[in-house]
């Protein structure tokens, strides 16, 4: 006879990735239906966008991609239900329930699921991994199972995609739901890598076009001050003139000064940003911050002044 809680616990996966494919299948009506939509008034006579068009078309292909993979996950949870005797489904619910949550600072693969009673109230990080590619990060109690890691990274797909390389959220979504989950507690690892990604991770929001923000602040005093900020502001509009840009600059705090340039040319202001960031130096302002959506970021080129004898080893 069947262990009943192992039972209802199959049955509360099954239900889980129901309700997952239930998601999936709204989407893909909604999408189709705004294709129809287009179609229907090019039928009419209507002059549609050929871009609306596409992108129509692209969200139907990627909503049938995210549902035949609800369909799939749910087809393997709801067979396993009706093919497992019940000593597999006490072996798979004792593996479960002995599953150690793993300790901050631990490394390893986390399961799907993990009784409550295990979780702790201290931090860890959760990776999530689609193939080789981190698709999130997550900051949840230990002991947190990988179903609920996924659903709370879902929300972010909207934000942390890659548009820079022309992922959507639909795309991110299905990648977060089928990520694999680990945890590996490296806090200055993980801000590393955000750093060395080369598009910023917020998408752009409707009718945003791609920018870069830069605040410098003068160290001189009194009138010197001023002039400074005004010198530099103007080097550094003919640094962005160079790629055939334009920016726009307002004062904060006194001391600071903000520019800011927009381009659809993303690979021009990833260069900008560089030449920006180098006259800066020259003219002996300090960078205090920046900040870009969109825009290909490139590597600075290094100052060497070091021969080859004079470098420390290691």
């Amino acid at each position: 006879m069947a262990d009943p809680i192992g039972s209802i616990d199959a049955l509360k996966k099954a239900v889980e990735f129901a309700h997952y494919l239930a998601k999936d299948a709204e989407e893909f009506l909604v999408a189709v239906n705004e294709r129809d939509a287009l179609l229907l008034k090019i039928e009419e006579g209507e002059e549609v966008d050929e871009a609306t068009l596409q992108h129509a078309n692209e969200s139907v292909v990627e909503f049938t991609r995210g549902l035949r993979s609800g369909v799939y996950e749910f087809r393997k949870r709801a067979e396993r239900i009706a093919s497992q005797d019940g000593e597999a489904v006490r072996g798979a619910a004792a593996t479960e329930s002995t599953v150690a949550p793993a300790a901050p600072g631990g490394t390893g693969e986390v399961p799907d699921y993990v009784p409550a009673a295990q979780r702790g109230t201290e931090l860890v990080t959760y990776w999530l991994y689609y193939g080789g590619q981190c698709v999130g990060t997550k900051r949840m109690p230990v002991g947190t199972g990988a179903v609920d890691v996924r659903k709370a990274a879902l929300p972010e797909a909207v934000i942390f995609c890659d548009r820079g390389n022309f992922e959507n959220p639909v795309e991110r979504q299905m990648k977060i739901r089928r990520a694999t989950v680990k945890v590996f507690d490296d806090r200055p690892k993980q801000e590393s890598m955000r750093r060395a990604r080369p598009f910023e991770l917020r998408g752009l929001f409707a009718n945003e076009k791609p920018f870069l923000e830069l605040t410098f602040r003068s160290p001189l005093t009194g009138a010197a001050l001023a002039a400074h900020i005004g010198d530099v502001t103007v080097g550094l509009q003919n640094v962005a003139g160079v790629e055939g840009l334009e920016l726009s600059a307002k004062p904060r705090d006194g001391v600071e000064r903000m520019v800011r340039i927009e381009s659809d040319d993303r690979d021009a202001l990833g260069r900008v940003e560089v030449a920006m960031k180098a006259y800066l130096v020259e003219r002996g302002a300090e960078l205090v911050s920046e900040f870009g959506v969109g825009y290909v970021r490139i590597e600075e080129p290094e100052r060497d002044t070091e021969t080859e004898t004079e470098r420390p080893l290691g």
